[in-house]
């Protein structure tokens, strides 16, 4: 009995001790709230390991002049690269693409298409080509360097074929076979590309939507690593003219959804005058390589054959480095 009555004591006198001490402390702060450190870890972190990059990288001068806006817009052989369903629009029956770019830290991509349109379907085959700057190898145990040059390069082959379903609506697959040269040792898996363009019939208004770089994961260096698939979303459409008027300005927007970073947002607007000249501005967001993009562009039709020249220049700020892209295209 006397031990319950101790520990009832007890207690009280230090309940009462503490609200005694609380009498004399300010009101708990619940108005203040703390950041977490954890706040941008959804922006910055890897949502998983990818090999492959290089496919993520944009190689048309026009798309990369629209800062890569272009799901909705490509109605040339240039949509290969970006969303199959474009390449329905050809204007010629046959077509030629070619383009380089100058890649940040001394690096290079070239890209090759050829497409040709039938009553059937729109068929078409490109290559991607990635290449580093050589550079000197070093090891833990010459970390000075072993006098040995070496490089890496990448390229991706595709087979396309694009449908218009109706007079609105288009399809089109693509299937590639990616290698990876890392000098001593490579990888090689097979992605494929999928999307649609889909005419509103509100004026010129159009929607797209394309799944890129989906493939299978690959064991890397004893790492399981995936193809980068990325998901876009898209829609364009001409607020002053029409593709084809004397003036016409074109709009687009586009959001991007990584699986190995945090979904992006694209900006573009192109102004075509006469239809010859083309003058391009682009805007990319929660991009490290690039941000802001210019370009123009040169189209010259020969009776029913037509010439294409782009040129575009992009910002990337984190390296203080200004990449410029030049694709060329050849109708026939």
């Amino acid at each position: 009995m006397f031990r319950k009555l101790f520990a009832v004591a007890l207690t009280a006198g230090v309940l009462g001790t503490g609200m005694a001490n609380a009498q004399d402390l300010d009101p708990f702060p619940v108005d203040r709230i703390r950041e977490s450190p954890e706040t941008d870890l959804i922006t910055t972190a890897r949502l998983t390991t990818t090999s492959f990059g290089f496919v993520k990288l944009t190689t048309n001068a026009r798309a990369v002049a629209m800062g890569d806006a272009y799901s909705a817009v490509g109605n040339d052989l240039s949509s290969i690269f970006y969303n199959p369903a474009g390449i329905t629009q050809l204007e010629t029956e046959r077509a030629v693409l070619g383009g380089y770019s100058k890649w940040i830290v001394g690096s290079s991509l070239g890209t090759f298409a050829l497409g040709i349109k039938t009553s059937v379907a729109t068929f078409g085959v490109s290559a991607i080509y990635f290449q580093t700057e050589e550079f000197e190898e070093r090891t833990s145990q010459n970390p000075a360097g072993t006098g040995r040059m070496v490089r890496g390069s990448d390229i991706a082959v595709g087979f396309t074929i694009a449908k218009q379903l109706t007079d609105k609506l288009s399809f089109g697959g693509q299937i590639r076979y990616i290698k990876e040269d890392l000098d001593l040792i490579d990888f090689t898996t097979v992605d494929v590309n999928f999307g649609t363009v889909f005419f509103t019939g509100y004026r010129s208004t159009r929607l797209a939507m394309s799944l890129r770089n989906l493939g299978s994961d690959k064991e890397v260096v004893a790492q399981k690593a995936r193809v980068p698939t990325v998901f876009y979303l898209s829609g364009a459409g001409e607020i002053a003219g029409n593709l084809g008027d004397p003036f016409s300005l074109t709009v687009a927007v586009e959001q991007a959804f990584f699986t190995d970073y945090a979904a992006r947002y694209y900006f573009g607007a192109e102004a075509w005058i006469n239809n010859m000249l083309a003058l391009r501005a682009g805007y990319k967001t929660r991009h490290d390589s690039e941000s802001w993009s210019v370009g123009a562009g040169l189209k010259q039709d020969i009776g029913s054959q037509s010439l294409s020249v782009d040129i575009a220049f992009s910002h990337a700020s984190e390296f203080d480095e200004n990449p410029v892209r030049l694709t060329v295209g050849y109708g026939f």
